[in-house]
């Protein structure tokens, strides 16, 4: 059983009619094992392109069909992790709010479904699951 937390880098592309993410969503969906979950940094990033309160509404529905994750992850996690990406010298790779999904992907044994390349760097210097859909 894998639970997925699927960056706005996934949800861009499938509103773009990208195939490979139609696909792996489609797998995701179809495996019964399998759930979509949600976290409040994810669930912010996600609403954050609406243009009116009607497209916010309805994003907030759309992202609202994942289950929450249950635990929120420590200021210390956030920050060790923000800290061993100044370490490696890629700072800037990640934001602050993929720094927090991350966070929340750790502490509930999460996986990260992406389409860019933050995650992948947040994976180098932490214990994050994720899993990269190619371009």
């Amino acid at each position: 059983m894998t639970d997925y937390l699927v960056d706005n880098s996934i949800w861009a592309r499938l509103a773009a009619k990208d195939p490979r993410v139609e696909a792996r969503l489609r797998r995701i969906e179809r495996a019964p094992a399998d759930l979509f979950v949600t976290c409040p940094p994810q669930v912010l990033e996600f609403c954050h392109s609406a243009r009116t309160p009607e497209e916010h509404a309805r994003s907030r529905d759309e992202i609202s069909l994942g289950f929450p994750l249950e635990i929120a992850p420590d200021e210390s996690l956030v920050l060790d992790i923000q800290s061993a990406l100044w370490n490696a010298g890629v700072v800037r790779a990640a934001g602050s709010l993929d720094i927090l999904i991350a966070a929340y992907a750790i502490v509930n044994d999460a996986t990260v479904l992406t389409a860019d390349r933050d995650f992948v760097h947040i994976a180098q210097v932490s214990s994050l699951q994720h899993e990269y859909v190619a371009g």
